[in-house]
């Protein structure tokens, strides 16, 4: 006859060591089950536009070209500066500005560095197969300065002239179009092509209305032609961002009707100026009012 032992089976004992192992995977368990939930600490939730950092929205901006951006006491300031801080604000953001050249903004925007950029950036055709553009800003007008004592007295009097524009604008082609003969100078900024112009380096400089009369008002030695109209300006957002877009159409929207945009327009352009018409056409409600008047109630 076979006989069998009886073993007893002595219990496992929790130490303090697994007792804490086992707490920490339980929490690890509740922590993902909460975020796979949506739960309070989802970045998602809180980020509905997709930019950079939640809560805010990252600008690149122009420093050198006032009044429509540049540095005063140290922080960016003018027209579009201001109205992007509006736009965002309507938007819940907190908008946040990097310094960088006009050369540079539009890749930047479109490679993600930047949400989107505080300019007026004239919309083409080859810049729109590189990003995507708001509802417009403005419409860009551009006029020749030139030295009294060498006028220049229209654009297409350029001919054969050597004109200063800043690099990689698009009154570049422009100009070349409407003279083919016109010879060109880049320069990297609004000030190196001024001085290039105060030296006699070129015979004119081409830039937007807005800052031709800055530089006059600047410079007693400058001249300057009619305007002529290069097309609808806007923001430029990178092409995957159709949240941040469809945010930033829907803010400005509303800034442009709800006497926002006026009072920046007012402040920020040379006496008598007008809001263009077309911009006007583009928001129905929007108030016209001359730069150095009273805003409309």
């Amino acid at each position: 006859m076979t006989s069998h032992a009886l073993v007893r089976r002595t219990p496992q004992r929790r130490t303090p060591q697994r007792r804490t192992v086992l707490a920490a995977a339980t929490l690890g368990l509740l922590s993902l089950s909460l975020t796979a939930c949506g739960g309070s600490g989802s970045s998602a939730a809180s980020n509905k536009y997709g930019t950079i950092s939640a809560g805010r929205i990252k600008f690149a901006y122009r420093s050198d070209d006032k009044p429509v951006s540049f540095i005063q006491n140290g922080q960016p300031a003018g027209f579009m500066v201001d109205l992007s801080k509006a736009v965002a604000a309507k938007m819940g953001l907190k908008a946040g500005y990097v310094a960088t050249s006009f050369n540079s903004m539009l890749p930047d925007v479109r490679n993600h560095m930047y949400d989107a950029a505080a300019f007026g950036t004239l919309v083409t055709p080859d810049r729109s197969r590189q990003a995507a553009f708001t509802t417009a800003v403005g419409y860009s007008q551009a006029r020749l300065l030139s030295l009294k004592k060498e006028p220049i007295a229209t654009v297409a009097a350029a001919n054969g002239k050597t004109v200063a524009i800043t690099q990689g604008s698009e009154l570049i082609p422009l100009i070349q179009k409407l003279d083919p003969k016109v010879v060109v100078k880049q320069f990297p900024s609004v000030a190196a092509s001024t001085n290039a112009l105060v030296a006699g380096q070129v015979d004119g400089l081409l830039t937007g209305v807005t800052t031709t009369q800055t530089l006059l008002r600047q410079h007693a030695g400058f001249t300057a032609t009619p305007p002529i109209t290069s097309g609808m300006s806007a923001f430029p957002v990178a092409k995957d961002r159709r949240k941040l877009l469809k945010g930033l159409n829907t803010a400005l929207a509303s800034v442009m009707t709800d006497g926002t945009y006026t009072k920046l327009y007012a402040k920020w352009n040379p006496p008598g100026s007008k809001i263009p018409q077309k911009l006007l056409d583009d928001y129905p409600g929007m108030k016209q009012v001359a730069a150095g008047s009273p805003s409309p109630s």
